[in-house]
């Protein structure tokens, strides 16, 4: 179940909640003689609670990634470049990252640990700074 939740698109987590919305209003058209308040109910509630819900078990159940990277300079305006471990040079959009590296507080070479959640970083730290102050 961990891995079905953490392979469900972000559109997913959407249209579903939405699906479940429209058929609740189906079936409150073609059964007039129940009260209206419980389809008022549980319509709100697939289309505000549902969302979060199934949100929330997408993010709960994605891995979180620690990556050991050496920065390696920058490319177009807000992506930068490292080399990760096995010596691949990959960029990515961290515009933080970017203007460090313009004001000179990052610089080439220095060694990084980005978390990834998915293909986005979410936080990083310098390990080169860490270890070099005890």
């Amino acid at each position: 179940m961990r891995r079905s939740f953490s392979r469900m698109s972000y559109f997913t987590t959407l249209v579903v909640p939405m699906a479940v919305a429209l058929l609740i209003a189906l079936f409150a058209v073609t059964h007039p003689q129940w009260p209206r308040i419980y389809f008022i109910v549980s319509f709100l509630a697939a289309l505000v609670l549902f969302p979060g819900i199934t949100l929330g078990l997408k993010l709960g159940c994605t891995p979180l990634e620690d990556v050991k990277v050496t920065f390696f300079g920058v490319g177009a305006p807000g992506i930068i470049r490292v080399r990760l471990e096995n010596g691949q040079v990959v960029g990515y959009p961290h515009k933080q990252l970017y203007a460090l590296y313009l004001d000179g507080v990052v610089t080439e070479g220095e060694i990084l640990l980005f978390r990834f959640l998915e293909n986005d970083i979410i936080s990083w730290k310098s390990l080169s700074r860490e270890n070099a102050n005890p």
